[in-house]
């Protein structure tokens, strides 16, 4: 079997295998989760035990494909949030900064879980900027609804000062690793972390995706919406991805 033909069967594998997870007990921490704060804290023994992240799921995927192909086994990006990067803080004074959640997922690289983000249902105009620096990362004519449970975006937002650029710094992992499990993403300007981007765009016909071939997975908590369209009054409309959806917004899966 070609090599391409055994990336993109992975590829098959693991997307539907993230689908399939969703209607696990293990997808289902929607009674667990507080009004005001979605954070799944690194202390909570239930969450630790049953909660499949993301990375994780793209680590087991990885380790199968090694099996057969004598690559490495994945390994956690270990490059520092802070060393490198404009925006800087000690995590003291991040965690002043941040809720409890934004931090979990910007400064310790936790992942939410699905459906628990109000901005996964965010459908207007506008941008999406980092929660820790105000950088824009995503324009919401970039952004999709791919049924995973997460914000999907086809593409970031480009630099400023560097068109050829992106606020959206990509994991540097091999070809390989990236067409099989994705790779990490964070912001380039004070290296929170967003989620993850795969190499899977193909799979959604009709949106912006299936023409860039990518699909950026963000956790809705590390982001801030802002509306184009601002009252009069002057006041700045915005919105914390940390906040939970309406109940009835998307389905929740019991377990």
């Amino acid at each position: 079997m070609a090599s391409s033909t055994i990336i993109s069967f992975f590829l098959f594998i693991f997307f539907f295998g993230r689908v399939n997870s969703f209607f696990t007990p293990a997808a289902s921490s929607w009674g667990r989760l507080q009004s005001t704060s979605l954070a799944v804290s690194p202390q909570d023994d239930w969450n630790a035990k049953n909660v499949m992240l993301r990375r994780e799921m793209m680590q087991k995927s990885l380790t199968f494909g090694a099996l057969l192909t004598a690559s490495p086994a994945y390994a956690r990006s270990a490059k520092s949030r802070t060393t490198g990067y404009d925006v800087q803080h000690t995590e003291a004074e991040w965690a002043q900064m941040l809720s409890p959640q934004q931090s979990f997922i910007l400064r310790q690289g936790g992942t939410e879980s699905p459906y628990s983000s109000i901005l996964e249902g965010e459908d207007r105009a506008g941008l999406f900027v980092c929660a820790g620096c105000g950088t824009p990362l995503f324009n919401s004519k970039e952004k999709f609804h791919s049924g995973t449970g997460w914000p999907s975006y086809a593409a970031p937002t480009m630099s400023k000062s560097n068109p050829d650029v992106s606020n959206v710094e990509m994991e540097d992992v091999s070809t390989f690793q990236y067409q099989l499990a994705g790779a990490e993403v964070r912001c380039r300007t004070c290296g929170g972390h967003l989620g993850d981007v795969f190499a899977d765009g193909f799979l959604f016909p009709g949106t912006p995706a299936f023409a860039t071939g990518k699909r950026y997975c963000i956790d809705g908590g590390a982001l801030i919406f802002v509306p184009n369209n601002q009252s009069a009054d002057g006041e700045l409309e915005f919105v914390r991805g940390d906040l939970p959806p309406a109940k009835s917004a998307r389905p929740v899966f019991q377990g």
